[in-house]
């Protein structure tokens, strides 16, 4: 993909929220504003909303304790250990 060069003013405002997205997503400002014209102008960046989900999320629970040890966690103890309490 070829990129030329634009210049534009700004307002302060406009300056100010374009720094503070940057630095949320963690992209350059040049990268924030041709995101922000490829959504308004409606261009596909070849990257499906749902594949752009996967992207934004992964990795957001790397702490959080796997399925079946979160589930016992919730539970407590299993239907067996408790039936056993009662005796035979």
């Amino acid at each position: 993909m070829y990129m030329r060069r634009t210049q534009m003013y700004l307002t302060d405002e406009q300056r100010r929220r374009l720094k503070r997205r940057a630095d949320d997503t963690g992209s350059s400002e040049a990268e924030v504003i041709r995101s922000i014209l490829d959504e308004a102008l409606g261009i596909d960046s070849g990257t499906s909303d749902a594949v752009a989900a996967v992207l934004a999320t992964a990795g957001i629970c790397r702490d959080y304790p796997d399925w079946p040890e979160w589930l016992r966690d919730i539970r407590g103890r299993t239907f067996e250990e408790r039936r056993q309490d009662l005796g035979p």
